[in-house]
């Protein structure tokens, strides 16, 4: 409940027994039937003020319950969003690891390719230079 609501319910309440005492005391009654009609307002206001009390404690509950619902249907919305989300997430980061992946294997198997070539011709030119050594020492 709102302060204006709350505000607005205790000044009719005051307003409402602050009227009916002022009305009984400016009446033309005896003391004993003005006694009687300040008990029965009094009571009355009394009796007023509990139904408003009450009507505006049902629409906080209606409201409130509303409001509930609401916010339960906005937060599994948003949830479904946000797995949604995560899983296009989850699905490019798939494709770009495969994508990179595929991309990948011609070049590693080039690359090995090029690394054994180095290799082979490392090792003639060791053998070539190793042979020029032998030769020129059997000539020396």
């Amino acid at each position: 409940m709102s302060k204006n609501a709350k505000g607005w319910i205790w000044g009719a309440a005051i307003g409402a027994v602050v009227g009916s005492v002022t009305a009984l005391l400016f009446a033309p009654k005896p003391g004993r039937e003005l006694r009687k009609d300040i008990a029965d307002g009094a009571r009355q206001v009394g009796e007023k003020t509990q139904q408003v009390a009450e009507k505006v404690g049902e629409q906080s509950a209606e409201l409130a319950s509303r409001v509930k619902e609401t916010a339960g249907g906005l937060v599994s919305e948003f949830q479904a969003w946000r797995a949604a989300k995560e899983k296009e997430t989850l699905e490019e980061k798939e494709v770009r690891v495969l994508s990179i992946e595929e991309n990948e294997a011609p070049e590693e198997t080039a690359l090995i390719g090029v690394a054994e070539e180095k290799e082979q011709a490392d090792s003639e030119v060791s053998r070539d230079q190793n042979a020029a050594v032998g030769e020129t020492e059997q000539n020396s």
